[in-house]
């Protein structure tokens, strides 16, 4: 879409009404008293309003019709809002605002009709402000389109709202949601001043984006660089969030103490991190005493305790915090049946998780979806019963996806169960693109058997089609994170490492 930058230089828009305007015109026509609510109205209510308004040629007044279209957009009907806003004699910034935002904001419609109201908006002379872009941006959104976020940044950078942080945080987010993290950084760099809402986002992104260690990295340097920036709740959740997923309990303790520090440790958003984030580092002893300190418990508190305790294999622990959970009043959701089947298949209690999924529905009111389908295949598969996952698989009332169909092959090659494992494959051919892995497994399954022509066939199959992304990993060392990628030698104790894990090779061959 071609932007009309030459229509930028418009004289400023007029304020769309002053309260004096307002009030007078609410006095002379009490009917339209409801448009100053800050409540959202119903088009039910709206539409005597509007048609009052219409005869009475009250629309024509830029604040009334403005309202109308405020109140319209709020009813999540986009369909009538636009109709409404073509029939707006003089569109006002906050009139073009309010239909930038809708358009934005509704899923039924493409990025480039926000933008086509905006060039709308320039040909007409009215000057853009910064809620304008904020609104624009997230039109980049559904779906993601990195050419027009750009476009928009071109634009404000112009208009010079390139110094706003409301507006530079919106970019910021924006360009991480698209996956360009280059310009992301570029904008948060560019930035002079930097609250905490900015350096929120800036780990929020990078979190969102896989990149923990340079999101842990990002918060030591807000403690750093501006000791007046306090963290708030939102910051100390997504810096946990980044931790977590680089396991490292010394971090964990640290960010604890810290959030102890700042005083938000007792917020029960920050505890539910703190559980999931101990959990994960494997600390199941500290997550549950930050669970068992909890005055305020919601359901992401269960349910973060009860998959801490399905990781480490306490089932039988879990199951029973779950029940106290419903003795509780608190409602599951389809994330805490995940969690409990989740705790079943590790500790191997099939009838348990039998009777669970059969209740899901009739009693907890929750539609079993494809994950929870998964956690039964995957504990039927640990269990060695192979033809009751097939089973389970077939009678599935979607298509399996990888992931279930990879729980059941791994266990065939446990199991050294060959027919089951060449059904499995033969389904991952039929429905996958990218099977390598799979091809891997049922070679090695043909090994076990001594099938050796059979494995030079698949192992080639294999090599074809080996285009998966590398595995990586993370580990904390006296206080630094270490991060390893397949086929990467760039650490500096590379060479000492690749001898001690050829010596841990060669000690537990002999140990077998």
């Amino acid at each position: 879409m071609k932007l009309h930058l030459s229509s930028i230089n418009g004289d400023p828009q007029a304020p769309p009404w002053s309260w004096t305007s307002s009030n007078l015109t609410f006095l002379r026509h009490p009917r339209l008293l409801p448009l100053a609510s800050s409540s959202p109205l119903s088009l039910r209510r709206l539409l005597p309003l509007l048609a009052y308004a219409l005869v009475s040629g009250l629309f024509r007044n830029p604040f009334v019709s403005s309202r109308i279209l405020l109140l319209a957009s709020s009813a999540s009907d986009l369909s009538f809002s636009r109709l409404l806003f073509t029939h707006i004699p003089k569109p006002n910034l906050f009139s073009y605002n309010t239909i930038i935002r809708a358009l934005a904001e509704s899923p039924e419609h493409h990025p480039g009709a926000a933008f086509e109201v905006y060039d709308e908006m320039l040909q007409r002379g009215a000057r853009p402000d910064k809620y304008t872009f904020p609104f624009l941006l997230k039109a980049c959104r559904c779906p993601l389109d990195l050419h027009l976020c750009k476009s928009a940044h071109t634009h404000l950078l112009v208009l010079g709202f390139d110094i706003d942080p409301f507006v530079q945080t919106e970019l910021m987010n924006m360009y991480f949601l698209c996956g360009s993290l280059h310009d992301a950084r570029r904008v948060f760099n560019e930035m002079s001043v930097r609250d905490v809402v900015v350096w929120t986002a800036m780990i929020s992104g990078l979190c969102s984006n896989g990149l923990y260690r340079n999101a842990l990295e990002v918060f030591i340097e807000m403690r750093g660089s501006d000791p007046s920036v306090d963290p708030n709740v939102a910051t100390m959740v997504s810096t946990m969030s980044a931790c977590a997923n680089l396991g490292s309990l010394e971090h964990a303790k640290c960010l604890h103490a810290y959030a102890e520090k700042v005083g938000v440790e007792r917020n029960v958003f920050v505890r539910n991190s703190l559980i999931d984030l101990y959990a994960k580092c494997g600390g199941i002893i500290l997550a549950t005493q930050v669970f068992n300190k909890m005055n305020e418990r919601d359901l992401l508190s269960w349910t973060a305790m009860i998959s801490g305790l399905a990781s480490h294999g306490f089932g039988n622990e879990a199951l029973k915090l779950f029940s106290n959970m419903i003795k509780a009043g608190t409602s599951s959701d389809s994330t805490t049946f995940i969690a409990v089947l989740s705790a079943c298949s590790h500790a191997g209690l099939v009838d348990e998780a039998i009777t669970i999924f059969g209740s899901m529905e009739k009693v907890y009111n929750v539609t079993p979806e494809i994950k929870h389908y998964g956690c039964m295949v995957d504990l039927f598969s640990r269990a060695g019963l192979l033809s009751h996952a097939y089973e389970f698989i077939a009678n599935m009332p979607f298509e399996p996806n990888l992931t279930i169909l990879g729980a059941l092959l791994s266990a065939c090659r446990v199991h050294k169960n060959l027919e089951i494992g060449e059904l499995v494959v033969k389904k991952i051919e039929s429905i996958c693109r990218h099977k390598g892995g799979a091809n891997v497994l049922l070679s090695n399954i043909y090994a076990d058997q001594s099938q050796w022509h059979e494995v030079t066939a698949v192992r080639e199959r294999a090599r074809r089609d080996a285009s998966k992304p590398p595995g990586q990993s993370w580990i904390g060392v006296n206080g630094c994170v270490h991060e390893f990628m397949v086929k990467d030698r760039s650490h500096p104790l590379s060479v000492e490492l690749h001898l001690l894990l050829d010596g841990l090779g060669k000690l537990m061959e002999e140990l077998i």
